[in-house]
């Protein structure tokens, strides 16, 4: 996301999908942050939307090593 109307419209297709509680985008990391319903959405909708409104999705820097999905 490199200015403002795009972020915008990043912004508008995330906040289509339901259950997308807030979101934030931050143009000096061309990153989006969201809040939502995880009974709602899931990332997969998150992705879609932003997809489908034309735009490339690169999956985040995991901060971590643990997803959760193993449970440790």
């Amino acid at each position: 996301m490199q200015t403002e109307a795009v972020a915008i419209q990043v912004a508008k297709a995330l906040e289509s999908v339901s259950g997308v509680e807030r979101v934030h985008i931050t143009l000096a990391h061309t990153q989006a942050r969201v809040g939502f319903d995880d009974t709602l959405a899931s990332p997969v909708h998150l992705r879609e939307a932003v997809l489908s409104a034309g735009f490339i999705v690169a999956d985040a820097p995991s901060g971590h090593g643990c997803c959760g999905g193993c449970g440790g």
